[in-house]
């Protein structure tokens, strides 16, 4: 205790023993009263504030029983309370439960959100007073000027550690010109390199497809990639996760089962280190609580979650206010540094001329459009439940195109390799004559039916240029098509002799 200083009360000011720091406990009453009437409001305010913002102890009490009761789905009326807090052996500390009704029955006026910011600035305001008087006395005291340098260090880290952050409407404002041009040449990726990204840094990835087809075995090989328990994922890196949360919401069993093939008994302490599951649905459905989930993610100290899948995670998917709630609950999460993956699935098809075909828009996944709109990758596997080869569609890219490529499930060790994958380069390279942008197009996108629509020929455009630039191929004008259309041809022959 030799850090501690006692001070004479014969020497010290009267002003200082009396101090009155600065509080509003109507307010505090205010907030309490609004979350017992309206629990949701309890989670707008949790952004705002925590206990350390109430100053007395039956608040913080309060605070601490009505968090609690709401994270296990209980009512947060003045009896249930009363049990929880009775529970605990701390009925004295509210009046045996009376308070609870005084504060049940007062006339807050408003929201919690509006009082919490209140609170918050009163929490400012004493701590800065408590600075000024700390600083006042080790002037008095002499101690010199480290002394005075390290109370307004712990003042600044107080400030920035309380509630969260230090002041939530200037914490995350960035310069102009550093947000737009600070930023790398390529794609950071979660999961992918170079140009060939599936999963963008700060991005949504969603995956896609009808029951059966191996959503959940793929990404679970990912995450165990992330926590280093397989060296990639497809044949590609995967970077590494501090913590991952798991939301096995849609058959929670089955997901087990599916990873249980995937790990042994020695991986017991990397997962139980490193991969928290919370099974069945979400505590509150994102479209009451948009930030559940970056709260949920804090509390099991993940950095990267998985939502298996979006359609347990809100309700009414395919209306505005239920695709707005999830896009809100994963941007909410993505800027907190969490990174973001949920399952999906396609519309139902009908026995119509489209009926039993692949996917190959984001209108043809289930929801509203808000869902697909908010990802920064949207990833489609399709083919029939149980079958070990399916197809694997980047319907919406970060950066290149991924694939399309075929999938070859191993179902007994729950592992997934790339089948089939039309090589670009090597088709230029025993093309008899040039290739054009269309001729490629059929045979990545529609070898059956030989009809590519436009946006694949441009997509097949794209990676014939993207050759072209790396010098792996020449463009000729008017080469292919009888003359009508440019033409591509490898910049070296089959025996690897440059081409002129």
């Amino acid at each position: 205790m030799e850090n501690v200083r006692h001070i004479d009360p014969h020497t010290a000011d009267d002003d200082a023993l009396n101090r009155n720091p600065p509080r509003d406990v109507d307010a505090e009453r205010a907030v309490l009263a609004a979350c017992i009437h309206h629990p949701e409001q309890y989670h707008q305010a949790a952004e705002v504030i925590d206990r350390g913002d109430f100053t007395t102890v039956p608040h913080q009490l309060v605070w601490d029983v009505i968090g609690r009761q709401l994270a296990d789905n209980k009512p947060v009326d003045p009896i249930a309370l009363r049990s929880a807090i009775d529970a605990l052996g701390q009925l004295r500390t509210i009046q045996d439960g009376n308070y609870l009704w005084e504060l049940s029955g007062t006339n807050f006026g408003g929201d919690a959100d509006y009082y919490a910011h209140q609170l918050r600035e009163k929490t400012r305001e004493r701590h800065s007073e408590n600075l000024a008087w700390r600083i006042q006395h080790a002037i008095r005291d002499r101690l010199g000027a480290d002394e005075i340098d390290r109370l307004i260090d712990e003042h600044t880290a107080r400030r920035t550690t309380a509630a969260g952050t230090a002041d939530p409407l200037t914490s995350r404002l960035i310069p102009g010109g550093a947000f737009i041009l600070d930023r790398p040449e390529t794609v950071p990726a979660v999961w992918g390199e170079d140009d060939q990204v599936l999963w963008a840094e700060g991005e949504a990835l969603i995956v896609a497809g009808p029951p059966g087809v191996g959503k959940t075995t793929l990404i679970q090989q990912v995450i165990l990639a992330a926590l280093g328990l397989r060296p990639h994922a497809l044949g590609m890196a995967v970077r590494p996760a501090k913590r991952v949360l798991y939301l096995a919401s849609d058959r929670p069993a089955q997901a087990a089962r599916s990873m249980a093939r995937m790990v042994t008994a020695d991986d017991r302490d990397t997962l139980d280190e490193h991969l928290v599951f919370w099974p069945g649905p979400p505590p509150s459905d994102f479209i009451k609580d948009p930030s559940i989930l970056v709260r949920l993610c804090k509390r099991a100290g993940a950095d990267l979650v998985c939502l298996d899948s979006l359609k347990d995670m809100a309700g009414e998917l395919s209306s505005e206010e239920g695709g707005q709630a999830i896009n809100s609950a994963i941007q909410r999460t993505l800027v907190e540094g969490i990174e973001v993956t949920g399952l999906h699935h396609h519309r139902k098809r009908g026995g119509g001329k489209d009926g039993g075909q692949e996917p190959t828009s984001l209108d043809e996944l289930y929801g509203s459009a808000w869902i697909t709109a908010g990802a920064g990758s949207v990833v489609s596997l399709w083919g029939q439940a149980g079958d070990p080869i399916v197809s694997l569609r980047h319907l919406k890219q970060p950066a290149t195109e991924f694939g399309p490529v075929r999938l070859k499930h191993d179902h007994v060790r729950g592992h997934t390799e790339i089948w089939h994958e039309v090589d670009v380069l090597n088709l230029l390279l025993h093309a008899r004559g040039a290739l054009t942008a269309r001729d490629l197009a059929v045979q990545i996108y529609s070898p059956e039916k030989g009809k590519p629509t436009a946006p694949e020929v441009e997509k097949a455009r794209r990676k014939l240029d993207q050759l072209v630039e790396k010098g792996l191929a020449h463009r000729i004008a008017n080469a292919g098509e009888g003359g009508k259309s440019t033409g591509y041809v490898a910049a070296f022959t089959p025996d690897g002799e440059v081409r002129e």
